[in-house]
């Protein structure tokens, strides 16, 4: 019985291993964008007052993975309750 040759299947799986970690990062990058463009746009169209629209915009452009993730864990809630 011949011995069956690995090289080819090794060759394929670091080609399209590498072409799907590439679309893997991009979709992740993608998510991020979408992620800190949508917390700077809610907390500017948030019934916030003007001054505090600007903290949050300012805190999601100077830390903007922790300023998107605390708009919408705190942000959203306290402009909720002003709404009401």
């Amino acid at each position: 019985m011949p011995a069956l040759d690995a090289a080819p299947a090794a060759d394929l799986l670091a080609q399209y291993g590498g072409i799907a970690l590439i679309l893997v990062a991009g979709l992740a990058v993608l998510a991020y964008f979408v992620l800190i463009i949508a917390a700077f746009l809610g907390s500017l169209t948030s019934r916030l007052d003007v001054g505090m629209k600007l903290v949050w915009a300012i805190f999601i452009i100077c830390a903007p993975f922790l300023g998107a993730v605390c708009w919408f864990l705190i942000g959203r809630r306290s402009a909720a309750a002003t709404a009401r």
